[in-house]
C-alpha cells in the first residue's frame, strides 16, 4: 500500500508521527482517454485565450475571478503570497463529538492512518483506544492538498481512520425539493414496507458486489486487444498450432519456388558453358602470337643470364 501523506496528528502538545494510505480507490477501473475515432490517437487541450482568439503558454496563465456582472480580477503571485498558508504536514485536532452526530452527508474520501514511529505508537493506541471508549470523533483540520479541510478521526477496528469533511459553508440547503408536509402512509402499509425490505434482504452480502460496468468495459477492451494482437503474442498453449502453421507455410514455399530454381539452374549451367568456351586452347594465327612471345621471353630471360659481370 502505497502512502499518500506524510505528518503528525497534533493532539495539545503531543506531536504524533503517522502516515496516510488511501482506503478506498476510486480509480480502479480503466480509464478511457479522448482520441480521434479515425485512428484512435490522444486528443490534446490547448490553452485558449478567448478575447485574443489565439494559443497561450502555460507562463502566460495566471488565476482570477469572474464577477457574474463581467467584471474580472487576475490575482499576481505575490498577492496569492499574502494569504493564510495551510498547515502542512499536522492533522490538528479541534474538539471531539458523538459519532452520530457528523452527518454522513458531508464525509468524503477516507485515508488508514498507520504509525510511522515505533517510539510514539503509544501515544497513537491512547487516541485510539479513548476514541473508541468514548463513542467520540475527533473533529480535525488538516491540508492534503492545496488548501485545508476539515476531517474526522475515528477509531475503526485496530486502526485510526481520517475522512474529510465538507465545511458548514459547502454543504447545500435541499430547500423546496422534499414532498408536501401533509402526506401521510398508513402503519399497515409501513409494516408491509418493511418486511419487504426484509425479505430484499435476506442472504445479502456487501462484499460480494461488482461494478457491473466495469467488468463489462474490461471485457470489451480485452476482446479488442486479443484481435489487434500479433502472432507472436499468441499463448504458449498454441505453440503447436505455430509450428504447424509454420511448416505448412515452408512446404508452400518450396513448391512455389520450383520453377524459380530450375530456371536459376539453367541460367547458371548456361554461364558454365560460356566460362568453359574461354578457357579453350588458342588456334591459327593467335596460337602463333603466342608461341612467339613465349620464345622471345625465354631468349631475354637466357641473355640475361650469361652476360659476364664487369671486373670492378
Amino acid at each position: 500500500m502505497q502512502a499518500v501523506w506524510r505528518g503528525v496528528i497534533s493532539l495539545g502538545t503531543i506531536d504524533i508521527p503517522v502516515v496516510l494510505y488511501k482506503a478506498t480507490e476510486t480509480d480502479s477501473g480503466l480509464a478511457l482517454h479522448q482520441v480521434h475515432a479515425e485512428d484512435g490517437s490522444r486528443v490534446r487541450h490547448k490553452l485558449w485565450c478567448e478575447e485574443e482568439d489565439r494559443e497561450i503558454e502555460y507562463r502566460e496563465v495566471a488565476k482570477g475571478y469572474q464577477h457574474p456582472d463581467g467584471r474580472r480580477v487576475v490575482l499576481s503571485d505575490k498577492e496569492l503570497a499574502t494569504l493564510p498558508p495551510p498547515d502542512k504536514g499536522r492533522i490538528s485536532v479541534l474538539a471531539s463529538v458523538d459519532d452520530g452526530s457528523i452527518d454522513p452527508m458531508v464525509l468524503g474520501q477516507a485515508y488508514h492512518v498507520g504509525g510511522s514511529d515505533p517510539m510514539t505508537d503509544r501515544f497513537y493506541v491512547l487516541l485510539r483506544d479513548t476514541l473508541r471508549e468514548s463513542g467520540r470523533v475527533a473533529v480535525t483540520k488538516v491540508a492534503l492538498g492545496t488548501r485545508e479541510s476539515l476531517a474526522v478521526l475515528r477509531a475503526h477496528n485496530d486502526l485510526l481512520v481520517l475522512q474529510t469533511m465538507s465545511w458548514p459553508e459547502e454543504v447545500r440547503r435541499p430547500t423546496g425539493i422534499a414532498p408536501r408536509s401533509d402526506i401521510a402512509v398508513r402503519p399497515q402499509e409501513l409494516k408491509m414496507a418493511m418486511h419487504l425490505m426484509d425479505i430484499l434482504s435476506e442472504g445479502f452480502v456487501l462484499e460480494e458486489l461488482h461494478d457491473d460496468y466495469q467488468q463489462a468495459l474490461q471485457q470489451v477492451v480485452a476482446d479488442r486487444l486479443e484481435e489487434m494482437a500479433p502472432p507472436h503474442h499468441a499463448d504458449v498453449t498454441d505453440l503447436m498450432a505455430l509450428l504447424q502453421s509454420s511448416v505448412e507455410a515452408a512446404r508452400s514455399g518450396r513448391v512455389d519456388a520450383t520453377p524459380a530454381r530450375k530456371t536459376a539452374a539453367r541460367k547458371t549451367a548456361s554461364g558454365a558453358k560460356r566460362a568453359t568456351a574461354k578457357k579453350k586452347p588458342a588456334t591459327g594465327a593467335a596460337a602463333a602470337q603466342k608461341t612467339t612471345a613465349k620464345n622471345t621471353t625465354a631468349k631475354n630471360t637466357t641473355a640475361k643470364k650469361t652476360t659476364p659481370r664487369r671486373a670492378s
